[in-house]
């Protein structure tokens, strides 16, 4: 284990006081000795060194060392027996002065530690005592210089100890611990050695090697704590509460038996003290040690209220939303069992609405997530201020809310409370980015007797504010049994179409896209099929929404890329001739749209048919485009691949024409419920959708051509592209083919 700076310094005392010891007296010791104190002030430098923060601290620390050097080369300049006072005492008393100033400076910080100055004041008054009593003997009845000068010894020991142990109380610790313990070993080692010359009225000799040792000590420990606390981070917990601390707790008990002990002593030893300063002592501690109890008291009963506080914030935080300080999930899930307990207990009914944000992705991806944040607690006011006493309203989670209903009205005024919700919710709400415009879909579920567990009712729920949504938004569904009946439908479906894709039952038909004037293939796009084994040919109509629903949808777009891509480019390979420039068109849902995967998925079937990117055309809808936050991103990086776009079913969003120079596609798709009216403003409409899409450089293709007419309209415009019954049937690859040989392509 690595030592650090101020242990290190520790062993290299120990050695040098070893030596002390054992060399012979005179030259050779005081040179020892001064080896020791010199130690002890470069361990003081060496602080200066390190902490520039507090040089000035060190550097008082330093000059208290070196002007004991000082007095010691003075004394044994001046020889044996020593004079007192002499010289060297002045630079003896010097130390006790700059130390105890460096240890007042080391704690500069102004809150007051009231249960550090108590214990501060119980030591060092026990520590005044002792060196009162070890002084008592030497005084008589008058003062003259030497006796005023030998006080002046105890009266600094007891300005350290009170310096020392106000640095070892105070909270929080200003030094680590192994510092503190330096500090306040040095000073208990100077203070010892005062009140042994004291108590034998100087007839120790200073040269005493035993007394000599404990002064020696003194700059051990000093030069150790300044060491200590130049070099190493504070370490020790800061005693925040003012309780006793295990260090605390033995001086002060220490302290306390300092009275006893000094009259057992002067009884036995008939010093024929002065009564009154151990009186005064007496009281001081009757008045300080019972203040000193009860502040630990009132302090533990502090403590214990702010854990308590503490503890209460965080099991509210646990069970609570930050945003909206509503109940979230897990404690709605709580609150939901324990109802249903009660229902089942008193037969009653537990109702409960799923609330979810209509157009809230909008608000976040146009005025930003602090706006969303904002739409939020908004949104739980409103909902708060139409809901009854006793109902509980929380936060499932993003945009979706969860009321439990207690107790459960009637069905007319249970659905009266969710059209309230939706109505209120629906109110504009301006946020600091704009004005924000959501709504509510909320579904409804029922349960008596709480004969289903939580989590199925509050899925119910959901599935019926699905199905709110599904039908047009800003209304409340029920959860019944024809909508029971729906989801295991689509559960069924869902399975099956996954066993579809592995079983291989699913193929793609081809529809042909020619040009309008020259009629010459341009394209394909892919349409899937699903061939059932029981209920025969099913349309994509059938399937598509409930894919969607789920990550099925994005299997099922892979199936369909790669097997588009490698169809088109084995109809190259067999015919390039023919398909010299005709590409292949596969549709994209909103939610592969989305997947982070779908673009190294396109790279994977172009790699795998070894398809030119240039050949697939990616069909989009405006719906996806304008839902999907990653929609931009993933799309430019797939054009960036070369992969073209089109944006499907165009007029039936909410694109406008003058977005059109923004969006990430080639070219648009004209929806074919404007070539199928006849009227002359549709068809004004259509003549604007192309001229514009050309004015953006976007070709056009227009769907749904079912007649010569249309053909000569969209020619007369100056669409170019198109494709419809008219112009060719969906057919599986094989009769595409076949149609192609036969010339019948275009029917024209």
């Amino acid at each position: 284990m690595r030592l650090d700076a101020g242990r290190r310094y520790l062993i290299v005392a120990a050695v040098l006081l070893g030596f002390y010891w054992l060399v012979p007296g005179g030259v050779p010791r005081a040179l020892a000795q001064l080896a020791v104190t010199s130690s002890s002030c470069l361990a003081m430098a060496v602080a200066l060194h390190r902490d520039r923060e507090r040089r000035g601290i060190w550097l008082l620390f330093c000059l208290g060392t070196a002007t004991s050097v000082a007095g010691d080369a003075l004394a044994a300049a001046q020889g044996v027996p020593l004079p007192f006072p002499a010289w060297s005492d002045a630079g003896w008393l010097a130390t006790y002065i700059a130390i105890g100033l460096g240890l007042v400076l080391l704690q500069r910080d102004r809150r007051v530690d009231t249960a550090g100055l108590l214990d501060t004041a119980v030591i060092s008054g026990a520590g005044g005592l002792v060196l009162w009593v070890s002084s008592s003997g030497s005084l008589h009845n008058g003062f003259d210089f030497a006796e005023v000068v030998g006080l002046l010894y105890p009266l600094f020991s007891f300005v350290l100890l009170a310096a020392v142990m106000s640095l070892v109380n105070r909270s929080p610790a200003p030094v680590n611990r192994g510092s503190a313990a330096g500090f306040t070993a040095g000073v208990l080692s100077g203070l010892s050695g005062n009140v042994v010359f004291g108590a034998t009225a100087g007839s120790v000799s200073l040269q005493t090697r035993w007394l000599e040792t404990l002064f020696l000590l003194m700059f051990v420990g000093l030069g150790h704590g300044a060491l200590s606390a130049a070099t190493s981070p504070v370490r020790a917990p800061a005693d925040a509460t003012g309780l006793f601390s295990p260090t605390r707790l033995v001086f002060t008990s220490t302290a306390l038996m300092v009275v006893p002990g000094v009259l057992l002593y002067d009884k036995y030893h008939e010093l024929r003290l002065n009564h009154l300063p151990l009186a005064l002592f007496s009281s001081l501690l009757f008045l300080l040690v019972p203040l000193r109890m009860w502040l630990s008291t009132h302090q533990l009963a502090l403590s214990t209220a702010q854990r308590d506080a503490f503890r209460d914030d965080l099991v509210h935080q646990a069970a609570h939303d930050p945003l909206t300080d509503l109940p979230n999930r897990a404690y709605l899930m709580e609150l939901l069992a324990a109802q249903m307990q009660r229902a089942r207990r008193s037969g009653s009914e537990v109702a409960v609405l799923f609330v979810d944000l209509d157009f809230f992705k909008r608000v976040n991806d146009q005025l930003g997530h602090a706006a969303g944040d904002e739409v939020l607690r908004t949104v739980t006011e409103r909902m708060k201020s139409v809901l009854r006493a006793g109902d509980v309203i929380g936060r499932q989670g993003g945009d979706e809310f969860v009321v439990l209903i207690d107790p459960v009205p009637a069905p007319a005024e249970l659905m009266a409370i969710a059209e309230r919700l939706v109505s209120r919710v629906s109110d504009p709400i301006m946020t600091a980015g704009g004005k924000a415009a959501v709504g509510a879909s909320i579904g409804i579920a029922l349960a008596r007797d709480g004969e289903v567990d939580p989590e199925k009712l509050l899925q119910d729920a959901d599935l019926a504010a699905y199905r709110a949504k599904s039908a047009g938004r800003g209304r409340a569904e029920i959860f019944d049994q024809a909508l029971r009946t729906e989801l295991e439908a689509r559960a069924q479906l869902e399975s099956d179409v996954r066993t579809g894709l592995a079983q291989g039952q699913f193929e793609l038909h081809y529809q042909p896209v020619l040009g309008v004037t020259d009629g010459r293939l341009r394209s394909y796009e892919a349409l899937i099929r699903w061939h059932h084994p029981e209920r025969g040919l099913v349309p994509p109509a059938d399937f598509i929404p409930a894919a969607e629903e789920s990550l099925l949808i994005c299997e099922v777009g892979r199936w369909v890329l790669a097997t588009a891509t490698k169809q088109l480019a084995d109809w190259i390979w067999a015919d390039p001739q023919t398909h010299r420039d005709v590409t292949v068109a596969v549709n994209v849902s909103a939610r592969h749209l989305a997947s982070p995967s779908l673009v190294e998925e396109v790279r994977q079937a172009l790699h795998d048919s070894g398809l030119e990117a240039a050949r697939l055309v990616l069909e989009i809808t405006e719906t996806a485009l304008m839902d999907e936050p990653t929609a931009d991103a993933h799309l430019r990086d797939l054009r960036a691949l070369g992969v073209a776009v089109s944006l499907d079913d165009f007029g039936t969003g909410y694109t406008s024409i003058g977005q059109l120079q923004k969006l990430q596609v080639d070219s648009l798709k004209i929806d074919q419920s404007f070539l199928h009216a006849d009227d002359r403003a549709t068809q004004s409409l259509v003549e604007l959708m192309v001229t514009a899409a050309h004015a953006f450089h976007l070709d056009v293709v227009a769907e749904g051509v079912e007649t010569r007419e249309q053909l000569d309209r969209l020619a007369a415009m100056g669409c170019e592209l198109a494709q419809g019954y008219y112009l060719g049937r969906p057919k599986p690859a094989g009769e595409t083919v076949a149609t192609r040989q036969a010339g019948n392509d275009h029917p024209a």
